[in-house]
């Protein structure tokens, strides 16, 4: 067995990941890396920060996938067991070249995985992708896949059930044979994250607009890094989809100077994602989970548009009972179907693409 670090000379990188002392972490929901790889057997030394030494722990246990040959599901999903452990990727009885990709399943905010070694019976090299789309989607729980192989009521959120590659973002960006990727956090917001409702302050220690122009200030934080800035040239999406403000309602809950805020701190933000992302077409969603802001998020469209005609608003429709509602209240897989089939229509009419 030959090892390999998870650099760019052996694997492909998806998603915004960090690389630090050697190990490549994965922390964003669909993070992964990919490479070909001929041989029968690969294995992979993987740590992680999960640590299984409370109760409510367990609940957060870090997940990942393995993919083979651009397979539509997963061959493989298994928990990181805490600390540092080995993991059989792939194994067949006879020689082949296939495809691989190791993929997070579970979100930033609760564990993430460290790739600290690629060991195979073969050499491996990086996958060169052949698509031409490109998809960003900035995001919250919704995002993330939360819940949505859960079932509200009977189980509370764990990341067991936690699946982002069948979401609405990952399905659209399948859909319309794009790259794609994922900046997204549980609870987070434009102006302030989800809070109770006898809160009246805004939560905005770690609000998007403060994490977006980072790699991964999540993983960097846990590392004891200063937060990587984004090279914002190693990924340029002809479209980026945003889908916030489900967790900033929880806070402005129809105060006229709250709304306001978020209106104009969302406008600000649109004008940070323009900055960065000159030649993108920006889509704003939101609605799924409540369509509280909806009007503030139209009006921040409108008054940037008038200078700016890559950008839109879309409305997606309030999850209904009838397709099942998720753990927590979260969009099940059939709502995530629906938003996607809504969303590939309009990126259709507006013809971005």
């Amino acid at each position: 067995m030959t090892s390999f670090k998870a650099d760019e000379n052996s694997v492909r990188i998806i998603g915004r990941t960090v690389y630090r002392d050697g190990v490549r972490w994965l922390g964003y929901s669909c993070t992964a890396a990919e490479f070909e790889f001929t041989g029968t057997k690969v294995l992979a030394e993987i740590k992680t920060d999960w640590v299984n030494d409370e109760p409510w722990k367990a609940i957060f246990q870090c997940y990942l996938a393995v993919f083979v040959n651009d397979s539509e599901a997963p061959v493989k999903r298994f928990a990181l067991e805490e600390g540092t452990n080995t993991y059989e990727i792939y194994s067949a009885d006879e020689v082949k070249t296939v495809k691989l990709r190791i993929m997070k399943m579970s979100e930033n905010a609760f564990s993430r995985a460290g790739i600290i070694s690629i060991s195979a019976d073969g050499e491996i090299r990086p996958t060169v992708s052949e698509k031409t789309r490109r998809i960003e989607f900035i995001g919250d729980s919704i995002t993330c896949g939360f819940g949505d192989e859960g079932v509200n009521g009977r189980d509370n959120f764990n990341t067991a059930q936690e699946n982002p590659w069948d979401n609405y973002a990952a399905l659209t960006a399948r859909r319309l044979n794009a790259d794609f990727h994922l900046v997204s956090w549980t609870s987070i917001g434009v102006i302030s994250n989800s809070v109770k409702e006898d809160v009246n302050e805004p939560d905005d220690g770690w609000v998007m607009p403060k994490i977006y122009g980072c790699t991964d200030k999540g993983v960097d934080g846990y590392l004891g890094y200063d937060p990587e800035r984004w090279d914002f040239s190693r990924f340029k999406p002809q479209l980026i989809v945003v889908n916030l403000g489900t967790n900033d309602k929880d806070y402005t809950r129809g105060v006229p100077e709250r709304t306001a805020a978020f209106q104009k701190g969302y406008t600000e933000f649109l004008k940070d994602i323009r900055r960065s992302n000159p030649d993108s077409y920006i889509l704003c969603t939101l609605g799924v989970m409540g369509q509280q802001l909806c009007p503030q998020v139209e009006a921040a469209v409108r008054e940037l548009s008038a200078s700016d005609s890559r950008i839109s608003a879309m409305r997606f429709d309030v999850q209904s009972e009838a397709d099942g509602i998720g753990a927590e209240e979260h969009p099940s897989l059939a709502t995530h179907k629906k938003m996607s089939d809504r969303l590939v229509e309009e990126i259709e009419r507006l013809k971005i693409f």
